[in-house]
């Protein structure tokens, strides 16, 4: 059971990006084991850059989890989507090897 910091960016695609070229952007939570709320924002930070997205915000609030209540926080707050994230075990796994999960984004086209 680790400590589960929530973190919710604004981003938009740099050259090299995971995210497609022509949107304008999009909105997607970092999930990031970590002892503190500073460390795991640096740490996301770093994925984002590593993935070619420019944070534009860092929005709030940020939250904390537990990683044995995965299913549940989905349950709760992503019943829609829950077949876009790992599953309970998948997640725990990835918590574990310092991996950051991302949620789905949420892209808009540009204005």
């Amino acid at each position: 059971m680790s400590k589960v910091f929530i973190i919710p960016f604004h981003v938009k695609a740099l050259k090299d990006s995971i995210m497609p070229q022509g949107l304008g952007g999009a909105y997607v939570s970092c999930f990031v084991k970590s002892e503190s709320y500073v460390d795991a924002t640096e740490r996301a930070l770093k994925k984002l850059a590593e993935d070619g997205l420019h944070p534009e915000e860092i929005l709030q609030p940020i939250n904390e989890l537990e990683s044995s209540s995965w299913e549940e926080y989905l349950k709760e707050s992503w019943s829609d989507y829950i077949d876009n994230f790992p599953n309970q075990e998948e997640f725990e796994q990835a918590i574990e090897m310092n991996q950051i999960v991302y949620s789905p984004f949420a892209s808009y086209d540009p204005q």
